[in-house]
């Protein structure tokens, strides 16, 4: 509590704590990370839990400050969308069709680009008459395909997904991978999955990334023959 209190008063006057060093129990979360990010990269972000990867997507999409080096972005961003809970933030009593405007609202989206993705994200979806029904009566499928669509349905310069595709819907997620393919690895766009169920989406990603402890262990074009190497040590 004492480290808190002395870093809210330092926030208090304008100024940044000084983390030059650890203090008791703590541990850098990320060291000497540096890579590059490209458009029409789709990468996977991969390592056990614990690794970091999390903290790395969350800086990376500007939830996280860095305390030490520096995140770029070398040219116009439009649009930053992360997605780390897919089915979290609906509310059980309104109907899909209202959850759908409020998330969308949390994801930046107007009035108007909800209204004219609905059309995508009811049919990707495969909801259908469902749409207008509470939320709070539907499966934990078809609460994620209504979220999954959703976020698909976002066009987006930048796509962060943290552990989204945990769901067990085979024929939904290979839906979801065929798209995200054709969206993001030809249209100057790009897309980071942090994952630690990497095989299943080896053939999606044209780059791998590995943490461990915070650290880069690998970083290879090659996506299978990295996945193989980190799943064979």
């Amino acid at each position: 509590m004492l480290y808190g209190i002395k870093d809210l008063i330092t926030y208090f006057f304008g100024l940044k704590p000084e983390y030059s060093s650890l203090r008791k129990k703590e541990f850098w979360a990320l060291q000497n990370i540096n890579f590059h990010i490209y458009e029409n990269d789709i990468v996977i972000l991969a390592g056990l839990n614990g690794s970091g990867k999390t903290t790395l997507t969350k800086m990376l999409a500007g939830i996280y400050e860095t305390e030490r080096g520096t995140i770029e972005y070398h040219t116009k961003i439009k649009k930053i969308i992360s997605v780390f809970a897919i089915k979290s933030g609906f509310n059980p009593i309104l109907t899909g069709r209202e959850n759908v405007y409020l998330k969308a609202a949390y994801y930046g989206m107007s009035r108007k680009e909800i209204d004219e993705n609905m059309d995508f994200i009811i049919s990707f979806s495969e909801i259908g008459s469902f749409l207008d029904t509470p939320i709070g009566k539907y499966s934990s499928g078809m609460k994620t395909r209504l979220a999954m669509s959703l976020v698909l349905s976002i066009k987006s310069d930048i796509l962060f997904i943290d552990e989204a595709f945990s769901f067990s819907d085979s024929k939904f997620k290979t839906k979801c991978f065929k798209f995200l393919k054709e969206e993001y690895s030809n249209k100057g766009r790009a897309l980071i999955i942090a994952t630690h169920r990497f095989t299943e989406i080896s053939d999606l990603a044209n780059r791998l990334i590995v943490l461990e402890k915070g650290k880069i262990i690998n970083m290879t074009v090659d996506v299978v023959q990295g996945i193989k190497d980190y799943t064979a040590n």
